[in-house]
């Protein structure tokens, strides 16, 4: 055979050989890269390519590779990250928010949703679409585009609370106003009354004879204006208390020591339970013992109150617990009867009372309280079985 087709065959072998070898380490290759992108495409980020005991070309394509893996963990880390961040913020704000797809499909919410539409989970709209016509939820909404996805944006705000806090403002203020403007005005009638009747005192033990009869009666109308000026500062002076609540400082206490103290106070049989056993509370105790005290008394009234003996036996009750977000409740309640409506709406409103001897300052005032400390005070009736309860919030 001619030594030039030898030559040539053993070229044409040795090129088919080296593409064949090529073309292996090509597949091989693309099968590692294909690999990385379907392992992270799944999150697994656990796998790692050897650069030890291997050639030039394979440990660069290996390290290359981990680089590459290394820059989309991180990335992937970094955005866990934000998201837990930017979750955090999402329930740490008062206001709802749910993220709608065009199928009402729920794909996000935060935990005051839950807490505002009074319930444990959210997936669709269907299961609130009753709740979100409440007229104390406000509901503003607006629209975006989520993953190329149109989703609505959807807003929920408690409006009864922004109202309450409005109109407690608004009933400081007036009443601050009001004592100063008595505060000044009878202070100088009441102690003008009282050094005229030390005089016409003096001026009896002196005299010999007995009084004029005129002189009897200006001390008779000076005694009325003195007493009915001394009660009207004592009533001023009692309604100063709401808009002058101390500053609360507060201090951690065991709930359930605290609970059996106020129970012994009402002078009534009172049913305790707190959970855990060992539950503490942040905040002023006096100031929350001066609310529990008064609620405690109210429900003892209100049996005392009953036109007939109850069907039931008398039961008042403290139950202690922590909610979801990690504050204190206290739930005092009574099954001496329901509040009717008519009367409910206006029990925080000051001055308002339906006792005869009543203020009208015992529940603003405890309202009040639990408002300077970042707290809330709340009515609750359930109706199917005739109990009032107050519920005590303490953050």
């Amino acid at each position: 055979m001619d030594i030039n087709k030898v030559i040539i065959i053993v070229l044409l072998l040795v090129a088919v050989v080296g593409y064949v070898r090529l073309y292996r380490h090509y597949r091989r290759n693309i099968k590692k890269v294909r690999f990385l992108f379907d392992a992270i495409d799944n999150g697994d980020f656990s796998f790692n390519f050897p650069t030890e005991k291997r050639n030039k070309e394979d440990n660069i394509l290996h390290q290359s590779l981990n680089r590459i893996k290394f820059f989309l963990q991180h990335t992937r880390e970094e955005q866990m990250d934000r998201e837990k961040y930017y979750e955090q913020i999402l329930n740490a704000v008062d206001t709802g928010i749910l993220v709608v797809d065009s199928h009402d499909n729920i794909l996000q919410h935060n935990q005051a949703a839950l807490r505002l539409l009074d319930t444990d989970v959210l997936t669709h709209m269907n299961q609130v679409k009753g709740k979100l016509k409440d007229e104390h939820l406000a509901k503003h909404e607006t629209q975006a585009m989520l993953k190329d996805k149109h989703v609505r944006i959807i807003a929920l705000s408690d409006v009864s609370h922004e109202l309450s806090n409005q109109e407690v403002d608004s009933w400081i203020k007036l009443i601050r106003v009001l004592t100063h403007e008595i505060m000044n005005t009878i202070t100088p009638v009441t102690s003008l009354s009282e050094t005229l009747l030390k005089e016409l005192n003096n001026e009896k033990q002196n005299a010999a004879e007995p009084q004029p009869a005129e002189q009897a009666k200006l001390k008779q109308g000076l005694e009325t204006i003195h007493k009915t000026g001394t009660e009207l500062l004592a009533f001023v002076n009692n309604y100063r208390r709401f808009t002058h609540v101390p500053q609360p400082q507060p201090a951690l206490f065991y709930v359930e020591p605290f609970l059996e103290r106020m129970a012994m106070l009402c002078n009534h049989e009172v049913e305790i339970e707190v959970t855990p056993k060992d539950l503490l509370a942040y905040a002023d105790e006096s100031l929350i013992s001066h609310v529990v005290t008064n609620l405690l008394k109210n429900a003892v009234e209100a049996f005392n109150g009953l036109q007939s003996e109850p069907t039931t036996k008398a039961s008042i009750r403290l139950h202690a617990y922590t909610n979801e977000q990690e504050a204190v409740i206290i739930d005092v309640s009574n099954n001496a009867g329901l509040i009717p409506d008519d009367i409910a709406s206006h029990i925080f409103i000051p001055f308002f009372t339906t006792k005869p001897e009543g203020s009208g300052i015992g529940l603003s005032l405890s309202r009040q309280i639990m408002r300077v400390s970042g707290g809330s005070l709340s009515l609750h009736q359930d109706k199917a079985q005739g109990i009032t309860m107050f519920r005590i919030v303490i953050p």
